[in-house]
């Protein structure tokens, strides 16, 4: 009987305790929700812009759901900016804002990640030198798919090919779509 009570105030005491975050999730609300509220604030300029355009604006006027709705967004886009502050992160413990910013990039970008940046953009660049897109994508596809399954490397071919032959009979056979 004791130990059923202790057992129950223990669950208690851990329902009270606020939920642990990872460390870039709880960050990253914070940081959607400031974007949040600068989109917002924008978007209610915008309106406030339309509305004095008017020659009589009135409350039955075009503008007017639209400054109403961007009103409304601002509102609650800083009462979320305010709640999420409040809330203690494990980014919180640390000291510098570049410690802070640097465990938030890490765990935003993880190698996988960056390498396939990175993928892209020598993709683009291929592209832009003059390489043919017919040379260009079918070796960024297959590079892409050999590193992230990291086996198969002789299926990949297929299926790069099966790709390529997709994307010529859809877009440049169906659509006429010139490829650069």
């Amino acid at each position: 009987m004791m130990e059923e009570r202790k057992e129950s105030q223990r669950k208690e005491e851990s329902a009270v305790q606020p939920e642990t975050r990872k460390p870039a999730l709880a960050s990253g609300e914070k940081v959607f929700a400031v974007v949040l509220l600068l989109t917002g604030l924008a978007a209610f300029g915008l309106t406030l812009e339309l509305w004095s355009r008017m020659s009589e604006p009135k409350i039955a006027s075009a503008a007017a759901l639209p400054l109403f709705v961007s009103g409304l967004w601002v509102i609650m886009a800083l009462l979320t900016v305010i709640e999420n502050f409040k809330l203690d992160t494990p980014l919180t413990g640390m000291s510098g804002m570049k410690e802070k910013l640097l465990a938030g990039l890490r765990y935003a970008l993880p190698s996988d990640v960056v390498v396939m940046l990175g993928a892209i953009l020598a993709y683009c660049v291929l592209l832009l030198v003059g390489i043919s897109f017919y040379v260009a994508t079918p070796l960024f596809l297959y590079g892409s798919m050999c590193y992230l399954t990291r086996k198969n490397y002789l299926k990949n071919i297929l299926w790069t090919g099966v790709v390529m032959a997709f994307i010529v009979l859809v877009f440049r056979v169906l659509f006429s779509v010139i490829f650069p």
